[in-house]
């Protein structure tokens, strides 16, 4: 398996973007209605970059066949600027849809954790559903962890939503710990993420 940054004349665009919508399903179903409208929407962002699902951001997990098994994408320190933003949803989407983006990256701000100058924030972390169970997702985790490394960041951190015990448990067993929660009331009931870190300067030297 290889870890690489994504090509987009290279890769599939749209198994991408399917990978990233089910890292946050239930978001993008709220605002898009549907798995294929999120799906066409994310690989928009993938294509014209510079934004948080931007191809810049995106690794894709490759086999010797270079399959596409899984993706990472990642950001370093605070890096959202909602000018910025604000601008290219306008001049890529219907007025509508940009709206949608907005509030869903204005909930995020308020969910996702608070982020340093030089952390690397793991935004994304997927393997595709025929590929689970073989150890893929901790090769994503020690992969990004030696990207934090090489890029000096002194934290790499990630956001859990409360009701993913799987990914929870997943994090907690590679070694990321919960040091902060946060909840707050609803549609439809409760929503909230556990804000995990790993300490970079823990690590050793042993990647």
């Amino acid at each position: 398996m290889e870890l690489v940054k994504l090509d987009v004349n290279r890769y599939d665009l749209n198994l991408i973007a399917g990978l990233i919508y089910e890292t946050d399903s239930e978001s993008f179903e709220f605002y898009f209605k549907n798995k294929q409208n999120a799906v066409n929407k994310i690989k928009k962002l993938i294509e014209i970059g510079k934004n948080n699902l931007g191809h810049e951001n995106i690794y894709v997990v490759t086999n010797e066949e270079d399959q596409i098994h899984g993706i990472l994408v990642i950001s370093i320190g605070e890096g959202y600027d909602f000018k910025h933003h604000l601008n290219l949803y306008f001049k890529t989407f219907n007025f509508l849809n940009a709206l949608k983006f907005i509030l869903f990256d204005f909930v995020d701000q308020i969910f996702l954790a608070k982020l340093d100058e030089d952390d690397l924030y793991l935004a994304s972390v997927a393997v595709d559903y025929n590929c689970r169970g073989k150890g893929l997702g901790k090769f994503i985790l020690k992969k990004s962890l030696e990207i934090a490394k090489k890029n000096g960041s002194k934290r790499a951190v990630l956001d859990v939503d409360i009701g993913n015990e799987v990914a929870l448990n997943l994090y907690k067993k590679f070694g990321f710990k919960v040091y902060n929660k946060k909840i707050l009331p609803w549609i439809g009931g409760n929503k909230g993420v556990y804000n995990m870190e790993y300490n970079i300067n823990g690590l050793k030297g042993w990647l």
